[in-house]
């Protein structure tokens, strides 16, 4: 699509890959997240205050694990230098695919379209406007 004279088109940067070391898609960076912020319970057991239940570690020991309900802690911000550029939507945008709300996913930060459920923690009541328990 043309810009216009002089104009060059921007560089469109597309990843399957988080642009720093950290992972920082992780429950441990989540403000829901019982900890004081990644690397305290990243990868443990630990409660998570949205869901109220105790996260699962992940199956893999250097899996991430996200839900569609996060909700960045400050260390995320610090950990996360250049956010103007790669945004939290973004970021969830690399996925490739919708995060179902109440699922538990785990995936590798080097292989993001490789998420995968980890766990139901909930099951939308679309029609009461609340949560069920799994399997209830």
């Amino acid at each position: 699509m043309p810009l216009g004279p002089g104009v060059a088109a921007p560089q469109v940067f597309r990843s399957t890959r988080m642009p720093n070391g950290k992972g920082s898609l992780d429950c441990s960076y989540c403000k829901y997240f019982d900890g004081q912020g990644y690397p305290d319970g990243c990868h443990e057991e630990r409660l998570c205050r949205f869901h109220e239940t105790v996260l699962p570690q992940p199956k893999l020991p250097y899996h991430n694990r996200i839900c569609g309900h996060f909700e960045p802690n400050e260390s995320y911000w610090e950990h996360t230098p250049l956010r103007r550029f790669f945004t939290l939507a973004r970021r969830f945008a690399w996925f490739g695919t919708d995060l179902e709300p109440g699922v538990l996913y785990e995936f590798s930060y080097n292989h993001l379209p490789g998420i995968t459920p980890l766990k139901v923690l909930r099951i939308p009541d679309y029609h009461n406007d609340t949560w069920k328990k799994p399997g209830g």
